[in-house]
């Protein structure tokens, strides 16, 4: 039986595990630098079916849902969700409405609380911590009482998660139960399944090196747009700017960190005298000292041997109290360490860390070099800049739902909401710094959705081109021949061609000797016994094929109720 107090304490937390598709993500940095999802100047953040989505109770629904999630969701795989989720409510909605889909008062508390049937959804048992065991209702009352007392918000965002589960179970149940296979379905796939035909066929491959005009290639293009899709796409021009220590920099914290290990003299202005600041190895407090100059805190910890890093442990475990080992480089730090103390065979190390980081100096100037880039007007003063100062250009593709970008990697999906702002125009560039690197993008081409420009499908339709005329040639060779040919053996004299055989062929298979050739197959399915097909255009060439022997399925073995039940599981995962 799961006690009271520890659903108290999961309430809080393990709304956080609920693995729904329609939850939520971290409206996060959408206002900061101006790269907001979408323009919100207007307040509105999108349209669905005539439905506009507000930016402002957009913006507020996130935070809530940050807040009950506790920051603990990875921003960059949820940024979408919220916004995926508005629409699906929008398009789903409306279906559910025509359908007559709800969900009662009753229905919810079923499957919220188990109540009257033991039926707790998925996500409420998730949200309880409700495993295989029973819950006393008293005990659940009680938490939902509390949360319901202390955080609505919390409840009706629980609640609305599983009324919308609910209603895609049904509505995905109603698209599944109307998917029922008949007897004429059950005779077809029978037949499909055992029906089976040799024979042999005739084949002529498609001539690549007939001639194409401009003017045949351009009205392919018109008149078959539609078969080269174009997505909406920008381009982007990257460079990557690494904020890295240089060797001086190094140097510079090397020294910082030796100049602390002794006693130094320093000249106090206040009191305009010389005065003694202690070091690393002489004082008294070398906790307080770490503290004061490492970029960790002091680590009290007694270490028994072979647990500190092999960088120290041999040195230090055989040393006598105080000494002090480095500067040393470790996990790209400059780390100073002192002998503290010692207890049994256990011995506690004072280190002092300072990151290799760049200095603020080498941090303006790689600043200064991307700014210099991101001035470019166009592509190629962008290429010119950049060979002037040998930095590296990739060049990316993005479309509009990316999470990462070849050559920024996952940190990048403030950059593509910039690229496909309305008000980012060609050539524009965006600077953006990226904790320890600097990103500059600029967008260099602008696709939208519709067809590809002919240019980049040229190859593929003058292939087909030279696929459909040789066909047309082939198909007319193949029809003088069959005009005296009674037999796949007179055809053959004809075309000077050697008859390929195939042996039970059956409407599943797609392949041939010649390659893969479905139109070949279903022409052997459909021909007579002892008859010669009309030419066939293959994906390879022309062919004709002639059917010697055909089996039927045995009548015996149809079994509708088996055949009805594997056909129903094809169709429920469609």
């Amino acid at each position: 039986m799961i006690s009271l107090d520890k659903l108290r304490k999961r309430s809080g937390l393990l709304i956080v595990g609920i693995g729904v598709a329609m939850g939520a993500f971290l409206l996060g940095d959408l206002m900061s630098s101006g790269t907001s999802l979408f323009n919100g100047s207007q307040g509105v953040l999108g349209e669905v079916n005539d439905q506009v989505i507000d930016y402002r109770e957009f913006e507020t629904e996130a935070q809530n849902i940050d807040r009950i999630f506790s920051g603990r969701q990875d921003r960059k795989g949820l940024r979408d969700n919220l916004w995926a989720d508005k629409v699906n409510e929008v398009v789903m909605g409306e279906e559910y409405s025509e359908l007559g889909l709800s969900i009662s008062s009753e229905e919810l508390a079923q499957i919220t609380f188990g109540y009257n049937s033991g039926e707790m959804s998925t996500t409420a048992r998730q949200f309880f911590g409700v495993t295989g065991q029973d819950i006393k209702p008293a005990e659940l009352a009680a938490v939902i009482q509390q949360i319901q007392d202390n955080d609505p918000q919390r409840w009706l965002y629980l609640e609305n998660v599983i009324r919308k589960e609910r209603l895609g179970q049904k509505y995905s149940s109603m698209v599944r139960q109307g998917l029922n296979a008949s007897n004429l379905d059950a005779d077809s796939y029978f037949s499909e399944q055992g029906d089976q035909v040799s024979g042999s066929y005739l084949f002529k491959r498609f001539d690549t090196s007939v001639e194409v005009t401009e003017a045949e290639v351009s009205s392919y293009y018109n008149a078959n747009k539609e078969d080269y899709p174009q997505d909406a796409s920008r381009e982007l021009t990257v460079a990557i700017f690494e904020i890295t220590a240089t060797q001086a920099d190094k140097d510079a914290l090397k020294s910082r960190l030796e100049e602390l290990i002794e006693d130094r003299e320093v000249y106090n202005k206040t009191a305009q005298a010389n005065e003694t600041l202690e070091g690393f190895k002489t004082t008294n407090d070398a906790a307080s000292f770490v503290d004061r100059y490492s970029d960790t805190s002091f680590d009290p910890t007694f270490y028994a041997e072979g647990q500190l890093s092999p960088s120290i442990e041999t040195v230090l475990r055989n040393a006598e109290l105080g000494f002090v080992f480095g500067p040393y480089e470790e996990d790209d730090s400059y780390k100073v360490a002192r002998l503290n103390a010692r207890r049994n065979d256990s011995i506690q190390v004072a280190i002092i860390e300072i990151a290799m980081d760049a200095s603020e100096e080498t941090a303006n100037e790689i600043y200064a070099q991307a700014s210099e880039l991101a001035a470019a007007k166009n592509g190629e003063e962008l290429e010119a800049l950049a060979e002037e100062k040998n930095i590296a250009l990739t060049t990316a593709d993005v479309q509009d739902q990316d999470q990462s970008v070849s050559g920024i990697g996952d940190d990048a999906r403030n950059i593509v909401f910039w690229a496909y702002n309305d008000e980012t125009e060609l050539n524009a560039v965006k600077l953006e710094d990226q904790n320890n690197r600097i990103v500059v993008a600029m967008l260099t081409d602008i696709l939208e959705e519709g067809s590809q420009d002919i240019d980049e499908v040229r190859f593929q339709i003058e292939m087909a081109l030279k696929r459909e005329k040789s066909g047309e040639a082939l198909t007319e060779a193949f029809s003088k021949g069959l005009a005296g040919a009674s037999t796949i053996e007179d055809l053959a004299v004809a075309m000077d061609l050697v008859p390929q055989q195939v042996s039970d062929v059956d409407f599943n298979t797609n392949a041939i000797p010649a390659g893969f050739e479905p139109n070949v197959v279903g022409a052997f399915c459909g021909t007579e016994k002892g008859q010669l097909s009309n030419p066939i255009i293959g994906n390879n060439g022309v062919y004709v094929v002639s059917v010697q022997n055909a089996k039927e399925a045995v009548e015996g073995t149809k079994n509708y109720t088996s055949l009805k039940q594997q056909l129903d599981v094809q169709l429920t995962h469609y």
